[in-house]
C-alpha cells in the first residue's frame, strides 16, 4: 500500500471554527517584551503548536495518512540569544500534558511520523559554526521524537540534504559530513536519511548512489520533482528510484512527490497533481505530497486518479 503524507500543515483543519493552525514567535519580538510577559507568549504558543500538532495526526489517522512534524513547533528554544528552556516556560505542565496527548495518539493510531528541517541546517558545513546550530537543530527535532515515543530508526526519519557541493571533493564532502554526523545524538543518527537535490552541479541521485551512501550508508530519500530537475547522468526514473528504494533495507522508504508550479521544470512547486511520476506508484512506499494545497491536493489526486491507483502493482520494498 502506498501511503499519502501531510507535511506539516492542514487547509482544512484551518477552516475550523477555531482554526487549527501554528504559531511562531520572532525573537525581535520577545526581546521587546518584559522577560515575564515574553515567557508566557512564548510558552502559550508553543502548547498551541502542540495541540494542533495532536489534531492534525489524528486527522492523518482518519484518512490513513502519514505526517510530517512542523520545523517550528517550539519558536526560540534552539536560538541561543533566546536562552530559553521549556522548563523556564510558566505553563510548562501543560506543554508536557500536549507531549503526552501526542505520544498517545501516535501509539493508539500508529501514523508514521517524519522531519524535513530547514536548509539551513549543513552537517558539510567547514564553518564550525553552522555546523554547531545545525548539530542543535536536528538533536532538538529528535528529541522531540523521543519525547513522543517515536522509534529511534528510519521508520521515524528526519530527511535532511547536503547543501554543499563546492567546498572540496564529493568525496572529501561526504568524509565531512560524516564526521559531523557521527557527533549527533545516537538517536538523531538512527533517523537521519538524505535527499537528492533540484539544483544543478548539486548533489544529483546518481552522485548520492555513486559516492555519499558507499561512505556514509545513509538512506537516500528520492524526491521524484527534484529528480527531473538535477540529472545529469541520465538515469531512468524507474533506476533511480528503485536504487533509493534499496538503501532503505528492512524500512518502508518515505519518498518525495511533487510537481513544477508553472512547468515541469520549476522549481516551486504547484498546487495540484498534473504529472504523475509512475515511478513512485509502482513501489510500496510511504509518499510525502509536497504540493502547495497540502491535503486539499491528496484528497484531489485520490479522486482523480483513483482508477490509476488502483491499476498499479506495488512493489515491495527489500524485507
Amino acid at each position: 500500500m502506498i501511503r499519502p503524507g501531510l507535511c506539516c500543515i492542514s487547509l482544512s483543519l484551518q477552516k475550523r471554527d477555531p482554526p487549527i493552525k501554528f504559531n511562531t514567535l520572532t525573537y525581535k519580538r520577545f526581546s521587546t517584551l518584559p522577560r515575564e510577559e515574553a515567557l508566557e507568549i512564548l510558552g502559550d504558543r508553543i502548547h498551541n503548536n502542540m495541540v494542533a500538532t495532536n489534531e492534525i495526526i489524528k486527522y492523518c489517522a482518519e484518512n490513513s495518512w502519514c505526517y510530517r512534524l512542523s520545523s517550528d513547533l517550539m519558536p526560540l528554544i534552539s536560538y541561543d540569544k533566546a536562552n530559553v528552556d521549556l522548563t523556564d516556560l510558566p505553563n510548562h505542565d501543560e506543554i508536557q500534558d500536549a507531549f503526552d496527548n501526542i505520544e498517545c495518539t501516535i501509539k493508539s493510531t500508529g501514523v508514521r511520523i517524519s522531519a524535513h528541517p530547514d536548509q539551513f541546517n549543513v552537517l558539510a558545513s567547514p564553518d564550525e559554526k553552522v555546523v554547531e546550530k545545525t548539530i542543535t537543530e536536528l538533536n532538538l527535532m529528535s528529541s522531540l521524537m523521543d519525547r513522543f515515543g517515536l522509534s529511534a530508526d528510519h521508520n521515524t526519519p528526519i530527511n535532511i540534504h547536503i547543501q554543499n557541493s563546492k567546498d572540496g571533493t564529493r568525496e572529501e564532502i561526504s568524509h565531512r559530513f560524516l564526521k559531523n554526523f557521527h557527533r549527533l545524538d545516537e538517536n538523531c543518527q538512527r533517523r537521519l536519511v538524505i535527499e537528492n537535490d533540484d539544483r544543478q552541479a548539486a548533489w544529483s541521485v546518481a552522485k548520492l548512489l555513486d559516492i555519499f551512501y558507499p561512505i556514509t550508508n545513509i538512506p537516500i530519500t528520492y524526491d521524484s520533482h527534484h529528480f527531473r530537475l538535477n540529472n545529469p547522468e541520465n538515469l531512468t526514473a524507474e533506476n533511480a528510484a528503485q536504487s533509493c528504494l534499496e538503501t532503505w533495507g528492512k524500512f518502508k522508504p518515505l519518498f518525495h512527490f511533487s510537481n513544477g508550479r508553472d512547468h515541469a521544470m520549476d522549481k516551486a512547486h504547484s498546487d495540484y497533481v498534473y504529472d504523475v511520476h509512475e515511478e513512485l506508484f509502482l513501489r510500496e512506499i510511504d509518499l510525502d505530497y509536497e504540493f502547495k494545497l497540502k491535503d486539499l491536493t491528496i484528497h484531489k489526486f485520490k479522486e482523480s486518479y483513483q482508477t490509476y491507483a488502483n491499476y498499479l502493482r506495488p512493489i515491495k520494498a527489500a524485507s
